[in-house]
C-alpha cells in the first residue's frame, strides 16, 4: 500500500474540512527469478513516471531448514517520498510465513504477517495465494503538523487529537487476502500480476485494494544475470465513517528498472 505525503495531506484537509548468508546456487536455481522462493542475492532500481527511484537489495539462503527451505530478506527504499520497506520470508515444505514492515514518511507505520501457499498450474503458471494481518499506525502528530503546514489552506492550525478524532482513531487492524501469480512464457520472458483487498476489523474503518501488472525481460550481460522490467500499479485507500462520510484516495504508478542477480 503506497501512501505518500500528498495523499495523506488530502485526506486529513479533507476530514477537518467538516542475513545475507550464502545461498545454495542449486537450490536457487530451481526458482524464477520472479518466483518468491528465490533467494539470490539481488540489487535492483526502479524509476516511476515522477522521477522517484525505489532502490532495492536482497538476498538469503537455501536449507536452513530441510532440503528444500528457501529463506529471503530484501529492503527498499524510495528517494523523494523517504517510504521505505523491509521484508522476511521463509519457505518449507508447509508454505511460507513472512513479515513486512513498512515505513511511510509522515503518514503511518504498518506491520504486516502472513503465510503463503505455492500452487502450480498445468500450463506452468504459479500461484501464490496469502492470508495476511495488518496493523498500521496513523503518525497523527505528522499529519497534523503536515496538514497545517499546506500553504493558503484555510484550516486553522490542528492537534494530533484532532487528527485522531477525525480519522476514528489513531490505528487499524485489518485483514486482507493476497494473489501473486507468475507466467514464464518462455526462457526470457515473463510477467507476474498481483491483487490485493484488505478491510479493516478495528480502529479505523478503512478498505485497501492494490493491484500489479509487471513485464520482465531476462537478459545475461557477460556472466551477470539482468532482468529488464516495467510495473505498473493502482493503490485504492478508502476511510469510512470519519467526520466527513467516507474519503478515499488513488493513484497509478507506472515504473521501470532492472534487477541484477548473483
Amino acid at each position: 500500500m503506497k501512501l505518500n505525503k500528498l495523499n495523506a495531506a488530502l485526506v486529513t484537509a479533507s476530514v477537518l474540512l467538516s542475513a545475507n548468508a550464502v545461498a545454495n546456487d542449486e537450490q536457487s536455481a530451481e526458482y524464477h527469478d520472479a518466483d518468491p522462493r528465490n533467494s539470490s542475492k539481488r540489487i535492483g532500481v526502479f524509476a516511476d513516471q515522477d522521477g522517484e527511484l525505489k532502490l532495492l537489495a536482497g538476498g538469503g539462503a537455501a536449507g536452513l531448514t530441510s532440503d528444500i527451505s528457501q529463506t529471503i530478506g530484501f529492503a527498499e527504499y524510495y528517494t523523494q517520498s523517504n517510504n521505505a520497506r523491509l521484508r522476511a520470508a521463509h519457505f518449507d515444505s508447509f508454505g511460507g510465513v513472512y513479515v513486512d514492515i513498512y515505513h511511510l514518511d509522515e503518514s503511518a507505520g504498518m506491520f504486516t504477517a502472513g503465510y503463503m501457499l505455492p500452487l502450480s498450474s498445468d500450463n506452468g503458471t504459479q500461484f501464490f495465494p496469502s492470508l495476511n494481518y495488518t496493523y498500521l499506525d496513523f503518525k497523527t502528530d505528522d499529519i497534523a503538523d503536515m496538514a497545517s503546514g499546506i500553504p493558503g489552506s484555510p484550516l486553522p492550525p490542528i492537534t494530533s487529537k484532532e487528527v485522531a478524532e477525525a480519522l476514528g482513531g489513531e490505528e487499524a487492524h485489518l485483514g486482507s487476502i493476497n494473489l501473486y501469480a507468475l507466467h514464464a512464457w518462455n526462457e526470457t520472458h515473463f510477467s507476474v500480476f498481483n491483487v490485493n483487498l484488505g478491510s479493516s476489523y478495528g480502529g479505523v474503518d478503512m478498505n485497501v485494494a492494490n493491484l500489479m501488472w509487471l513485464q520482465g525481460i531476462k537478459t545475461q550481460v557477460g556472466e551477470q544475470v539482468v532482468n529488464v522490467i516495467f510495473e505498473l500499479k493502482y493503490d485504492y485507500v478508502e476511510i469510512q465513517n470519519t467526520a466527513k462520510g467516507d474519503i478515499n484516495s488513488d493513484g497509478f504508478t507506472a515504473s521501470i528498472g532492472v534487477d541484477f542477480r548473483f
